[in-house]
């Protein structure tokens, strides 16, 4: 029975070589007699669905979660994580994506899946790019790209290219980015690539071209992708050549050709039920309207876009929603309610920290207040869209008027100081002379003193340098030899003694699963330990991303919602004990928590202030009465990591009054 049901598992993956319908994978899925079928099945289908209906691919993800769990199908379990952080991805979820492609990286690398983790870490790399954390974006970008080539993997590796083109897009590097979709687009003609990221790769490159102004070759590609997502079917992607074409032909002035393109794109993602990608486009149509001077028309299509974006709280398409809707009642001389919404539009660009769209706005606030008689107003801001659009501007123009003005300043005092040496050396010769001696002995003297200062600063930088880095490749030593030895042993004890209890179920399953549990929590405590090591993981975002891993292993299970609130903690750092203590004292309060609180919502805040950071735990639980508790270890240990961190802890709680735990640590 075993084998048969192998060979349909081996088939069925065969049949999903190419994508297939939702329908189709639903009946497959019905019809599917072993449960591992069933969890590949669901896998298949929750990425179908992340095209068209994001949220059911979700629910779909966790369910073929929950079922390979509960086989302990290792496959099925990296396949749905994976699925589910593609669709957290797709809603622009990215923290949720982030913690899952964790999780299905961990499971990559207990398969020894490595085309498995090169696609996770390409995911990762996507994720934080949207999220503008470039740095963390590129870190696994570079190691996706490392794996994907040492397996011949072309579709991920010219995935990598396309996700690496779009971090060079979000910092107007465009020649960059082009010569990353190039590259992207070749790889995908490779018959072992596919059609679907060829598509993609040739509207990226499209928009790059409409981006530098290149509007006919911008057509050639878009055309091109167009041509491909029509054959495959690739509905959101027909629907992106559309939206290009739209944003090409309005460059073009082709208001009418512009507004049909746009007009197919909305009925198409109408369809597909892709409410963010609808919205956007009628913030583009109703652009079309405006240029066309039909301002009731935009409106309409403003008010509709906006409406979208607020059900699905697209925060920046309802800021450039406010904004336009504002614009147009402006236009319409309807001032008090062009204030109403542009006001809301300031808010909202705030917010969403797009200095343009609030320099836009505080310029059309100004033209209200004038229209409206309020001078004042009126005055103030202009003002603030003056400073805004100084503070904003290009940074080579700027730097070329600072040099060019530096320069003439320069120039000016050479001039001054060659007239008075002449006038000065016509007094007297002599006395030029003597002083030029003079001067010359002191310059030297002090030349002489800063280049001591110099070579014995140098000397000690040097020192200090070289110290450092004996002491950063003595960490990545060992925390890859903890890695590398010591947990590839306790993995393979672990391994071990779950196929032992496996094979003899009937055997002593006593000492199996206190091996099998003491090994999982060595693992865990070696894992630990490694992570605390690694000099790559000093900065506080490390340890956050960390904390929000593990806070959603063990609060998502007891079904305890729970949220982050992070103050920006930037540049921050922490050596290996500061960082180990602060985590292992995290994880006492969570795990604490999640087996004795009862809570239903947990907070977990994190601010710096002035040379301090605070680190808070708040659920809404049973609380209990700390004196009769008073001895217990977990208690102990916090106040015991607090003391190590030499950080100030504080535990308020008391009969169903919750449990808050506040550890105070400095900084400097």
């Amino acid at each position: 029975m075993k084998i048969c049901a192998s060979i349909f598992l081996f088939m069925v993956m065969g049949y999903l070589g190419v994508a297939q319908p939702a329908d189709s994978l639903t009946t497959l899925i019905q019809k599917a007699k072993a449960d591992s079928t069933k969890t590949i099945l669901m896998s298949q289908l929750a990425d179908e669905l992340t095209k068209s209906d994001p949220k059911k691919a979700i629910e779909t993800a966790k369910t073929g979660l929950a079922l390979s769990k509960q086989i302990q199908f290792e496959k099925g379990i990296f396949e749905n994580t994976f699925s589910l952080a593609a669709a957290f991805q797709s809603q622009a979820l990215f923290d949720s994506a982030i913690i899952y492609f964790h999780r299905a990286k961990r499971s990559s690398l207990l398969r020894m899946d490595v085309s498995g983790e090169a696609e996770v870490c390409s995911g990762l790399g996507h994720s934080f790019m949207r999220k503008f954390e470039m740095d963390s974006a590129r870190f696994y970008l570079d190691k996706s790209l490392t794996l994907a080539k040492q397996v011949k993997n072309y579709r991920v590796e010219a995935g990598v290219y396309n996700n690496y083109g779009n971090v060079f897009l979000e910092e107007s590097n465009y020649p960059q980015a082009l010569d990353y979709f190039i590259r992207a687009a070749k790889l995908y003609e490779n018959p072992l690539a596919n059609d679907y990221g060829q598509c993609l790769a040739l509207s990226n490159i499209g928009n790059i071209e409409y981006r530098l102004g290149n509007y006919d070759k911008a057509l050639q590609y878009a055309r091109q992708s167009m041509v491909i997502a029509k054959k495959k079917s690739f509905m959101s992607s027909i629907g992106y050549a559309h939206k290009l074409l739209g944003r090409i032909y309005r460059k073009l002035t082709k208001y009418d050709s512009a507004l049909l393109e746009y007009k197919q794109a909305q009925s198409l993602y109408a369809g597909l039920k892709d409410t963010r990608s609808t919205a956007e486009v009628l913030q583009n149509i109703g652009n079309i309207y405006f240029d066309k001077e039909q301002h009731q028309d935009a409106l309409t299509n403003y008010k509709q876009s906006l409406s979208l974006a607020k059900s699905i709280s697209a925060k920046p398409i309802i800021a450039f929603a406010y904004s336009a809707i504002g614009q147009a009642y402006l236009l319409l001389k309807k001032n008090s309610l062009a204030l109403v919404y542009l006001d809301s539009a300031r808010a909202a660009a705030k917010a969403t920290h797009n200095s343009y769209l609030l320099m836009d706005t505080y310029a059309a606030i100004s033209e209200a207040h004038e229209k409206m008689g309020d001078y004042s107003k009126a005055l103030g801001m202009h003002q603030k869209f003056v400073a805004l659009k100084d503070s904003i501007a290009q940074t080579e123009n700027r730097q070329l008027m600072e040099e060019t003005q530096a320069k003439y300043e320069l120039e000016k005092k050479e001039n001054k100081i060659a007239l008075l040496e002449k006038e000065q050396e016509l007094k007297t010769l002599e006395l030029a002379r003597q002083q030029a001696i003079q001067t010359g002995v002191i310059i030297a003297a002090i030349l002489i003193f800063i280049i001591a200062a110099l070579l014995v600063n140098r000397y000690r930088i040097q020192n200090k340098v070289k110290r450092q880095a004996e002491i950063e490749s003595m960490r990545n030593s060992l925390a890859r030899d903890l890695h590398d030895d010591i947990g590839s042993t306790l993995s393979t004890i672990n391994i071990i003694s779950k196929i032992a209890m496996r094979e003899n179920p009937h055997g002593n399953s006593q000492h199996l699963n206190r091996i099998s549990e003491q090994s999982s929590q060595m693992m865990e405590s070696m894992a630990d330990m490694v992570w605390s090591i690694n000099p790559l993981n000093d900065s506080i975002e490390k340890v956050i991303v960390k904390m929000k891993v593990f806070a959603g292993e063990i609060l998502e299970p007891k079904n305890i919602n729970y949220q982050f609130a992070i103050e920006p903690v930037n540049g921050l750092s922490l050596d290996a004990e500061k960082r180990k203590n602060l985590f292992l004292l995290f994880k006492e309060a969570i795990n604490n928590a999640a087996k004795y609180s009862e809570a239903t919502d947990l907070v977990i805040s994190i601010k710096k202030t002035n040379q301090h950071m605070t680190l808070t735990v708040a659920d809404n639980g049973k609380g209990f009465v700390e004196e009769q508790v008073a001895h217990g270890n977990g208690l102990r240990n916090m106040k015991a990591r607090a003391t190590s961190l030499q950080a100030d802890f504080r535990l308020k709680t008391g009969p169903n009054q919750g449990t808050r735990v506040e550890v105070t640590l400095p900084i400097t």
